[in-house]
């Protein structure tokens, strides 16, 4: 199944070499107290026009993020406190640390506010689940063993971000997928505050994950004037081709 359109970016505001995001270690809102946090993110991760290809069933994902001078292509599962899909942590549908993943496997440059023809196609054959981001007609990156993190599997991907878990073979639960567009900024830290409820007290790490405790210890705070800070896109998103093909 392949997924194609045109999307036109404009990122003002976005630095076009990247830019530092700084915040603290600790739960969500406690910024400024815990250790200090710093990392660099990409000009798409500032902002970025998006493209998704979604499993809700599994949470595998799959997009395109195009900015104002680059473009990177991202596979990621989500865990199952985003997708819903189960709430039962023995369920072998739940995805957790072990299964979630982040990944930016590789950023392009392009042209800002000319129209880029991004494709995303999944295969699944006999005995592998492959994705392939295709850029103005050029396969420009390919993922085998779709639901096993890059890292995991030795391929070499931009480094952001290392996974926690081994994943799985998602080749025989991937069926459909569901597929959309929008605006998006990826200033957040994985695991993106996994694990984390709210009380009257504050925030506090769900003892019902007690087996994943040590993920809440990865949270990052950032604040408000480190999320927006005056970044904005200007997206047009155009000629939407969707192309399933079979095989004995």
């Amino acid at each position: 199944m392949t997924f194609t359109s045109d999307i036109t970016a404009e990122t003002p505001g976005a630095a076009v070499n990247g830019g530092t995001v700084h915040g603290t270690y600790g739960p969500p809102f406690s910024y400024p107290n815990g250790a200090p946090y710093s990392a660099r993110v990409l000009q798409g991760q500032q902002a970025g026009a998006v493209m998704n290809m979604v499993d809700f069933a599994t949470g595998q994902l799959f997009d395109w993020f195009v900015a104002g001078n680059t473009a990177f292509a991202l596979i990621e599962r989500l865990p199952s406190s985003v997708t819903g899909n189960t709430t039962d942590v023995n369920s072998p549908g739940w995805v957790g640390p072990d299964k979630m993943y982040t990944q930016i496997v590789k950023e392009f440059p392009v042209k800002p506010g000319v129209a880029q023809r991004v494709a995303i196609r999944y295969t699944r054959t006999a005995d592998d689940a492959v994705v392939e981001y295709v850029l103005n007609g050029k396969t420009v990156a390919t993922v085998h063993n779709v639901g096993v993190p890059l890292d995991r599997q030795g391929v070499k991907y931009t480094g952001t971000y290392p996974s926690l878990g081994p994943g799985e073979p998602l080749r025989d639960k991937i069926n459909s997928f569901s597929l959309g567009h929008g605006t998006f900024s990826l200033i957040d830290a994985f695991p993106f505050q996994w694990g984390w409820n709210f009380g009257l007290a504050g925030p506090y790490c769900d003892p019902g994950l007690a087996s994943f405790a040590w993920v809440c210890d990865l949270s990052v705070s950032i604040p408000a004037s480190e999320r927006a800070f005056g970044q904005g896109v200007r997206a047009h998103f155009d000629t939407f081709v969707v192309t399933t093909t079979t095989s004995g």
